[in-house]
């Protein structure tokens, strides 16, 4: 995939991703909704189709749940993205590991396909799809 946008837009998007990721694993997760458009939508295997602020958070109420005490890690790998003007289309490798007691697990490899969009000179999450290798 061929570098587009400006390096300022690069650097921002890369930046999205990092805070994605650290944002969902420690909180707090109202950080993490921000990463996404007012009708952002996040897609899981797992967790279902989660749309707009409210559903996304929701989504984060399930997912701590879901994990109960044990930590997690969100690796996410080989980012690539294309800009055209103010939206994107990319993806990138996730690394997923659970850990609990003094043990990291890794519970699942896979990717996203993203679609991101620039709001009032942010970039954000317009689209997040989450694909489980192995996982139908």
């Amino acid at each position: 995939m061929e570098s587009t946008g400006t390096l300022e837009d690069r650097v921002e998007i890369r930046e999205l991703y990092a805070r994605y990721a650290y944002t969902i694993d420690y909180g707090p997760y109202e950080e993490w909704v921000r990463c996404f458009t007012e009708d952002g939508v996040f897609e899981s295997p797992r967790f279902g189709r989660h749309t707009g602020r409210q559903g996304l958070l929701k989504f984060t109420a399930m997912y701590k749940d879901a994990n109960g005490d044990a930590k997690v890690r969100h690796m996410m790998t080989n980012v690539t993205f294309r800009v055209d003007g103010d939206n994107a289309t990319g993806g990138c490798y996730l690394t997923y590991y659970h850990c609990k007691n003094g043990k990291a697990i890794l519970e699942a490899i896979g990717r996203y396909d993203d679609e991101l969009r620039k709001v009032d000179g942010n970039w954000l999450f317009a689209r997040r799809r989450v694909f489980i290798d192995g996982h139908a």
